[in-house]
Parts: C-alpha cells; sequence; structure tokens
C-alpha cells in the first residue's frame, strides 16, 4: 500500500511538471510574446528610420515564431483534453490570420511610409485580433493555474495518505515488536 501511494505521488508530481506547469508557462509566454509583437508593430509605425523599423520588424518575426512554437507545444500536450485542443487551435487560427495581415500588409505599407492605411489595419481588424487571442490566452492561463493548484492539492493529499500509512506500519511494526520480546520472555 506505501508502494502504491509513494508510486501515485510520483506519477502526479511528473504530470504536474510536465503538462501543468509547462502549461501554465505556456500561457505566459503566449501573452508575453503577444504584447511584444503588438508593441514592436506599433514601435514601427512610430519611427520613421528605416533601420530602426527594420530592427522592430525583425523582433516582432522573432517573437512570432516563438509564439508558433509555443503553440505547437501546447497543442501537443493537450492532445488529451478535447476541449483545451480545440480553443489552442482557435487561437492558433486566430494568430495566423493576425501574422498573415502583420507580415503581408502592414509592415509593408508601414516600410512605404503609407501609415495611415497600416494603421486602420493595425487598429482595426488586427486589434480585433489581437484583443480575442489575449483573452483566450488568459482565460486558458487562468485554467492551467487552477489545473496546476489542484494537483499540487492532489499530491500534498496522497503525501499526507502516505505518511498516514507509514506511521500506522511503524506503530503496527513497534506493537508486534513488542509482542514478540514478551512472548519470547
Amino acid at each position: 500500500a506505501a508502494y502504491l501511494a509513494i508510486s501515485a505521488i510520483q506519477a502526479s508530481q511528473k504530470s504536474l511538471y510536465q503538462e501543468d506547469f509547462a502549461n501554465t508557462t505556456d500561457f505566459l509566454n503566449l501573452r508575453l510574446n503577444l504584447n511584444g509583437v503588438r508593441a514592436a508593430q506599433l514601435t514601427m509605425m512610430v519611427l520613421t528610420n528605416r533601420p530602426d523599423q527594420e530592427r522592430w520588424r525583425q523582433d516582432s518575426n522573432d517573437r512570432s515564431r516563438e509564439l508558433d512554437a509555443t503553440l505547437r507545444a501546447l497543442l501537443e500536450r493537450g492532445r488529451s483534453d478535447p476541449r483545451l485542443f480545440s480553443r489552442i487551435e482557435e487561437l492558433k487560427a486566430i494568430h495566423e490570420a493576425f501574422e498573415q495581415t502583420r507580415a503581408t500588409q502592414i509592415n509593408p505599407l508601414i516600410l512605404e511610409g503609407k501609415l495611415e492605411e497600416a494603421k486602420k489595419l493595425a487598429l482595426g481588424v488586427n486589434a480585433e485580433r489581437y484583443g480575442k487571442m489575449r483573452a483566450i490566452a488568459e482565460k486558458l492561463g487562468k485554467a492551467a493555474v487552477g489545473k496546476a493548484r489542484a494537483a499540487v492539492a492532489e499530491s500534498e493529499s496522497r503525501a499526507q495518505q502516505a505518511v498516514g500509512l507509514f506511521a500506522a506500519a511503524g506503530v503496527v511494526a513497534v506493537l508486534l515488536a513488542v509482542a514478540m520480546v514478551l512472548l519470547l520472555n
């Protein structure tokens, strides 16, 4: 029984680390990179120096690649939860549309000096997409934190049960030892 309790604790800890904490961290990183892409895009609009604009465009491209990698990791870990998986797929689809508009329409307009057209897209359709992505990522992130907290509480409960089993086994062993000493004397 004690071995089973320890095995259950190990499995719980493994799941907690490999899934719950990883998802929590990934959703935080996802929001961080979403904010970074958005900030880089808006920064490009206020700069007039082409090398500075290019630096910010590269920053947003790098962050977008990180976003893609994070979404792939979340999808991989979320395969066993259909509801989570579908929400991450939804987030990925919105990100792809956001990224397509950013990379193929907004950035070229900024670099061509057509700021009003770029602002219209960035503050219109892409602002709406950004808001949807942030809302989904925030909701899923909060759910991941809740799941991690529940897993920690479950692990603590199992650890307390294991301690109880070990204590009971110890008491029984001491009582048996005392009984054997009394019988042998």
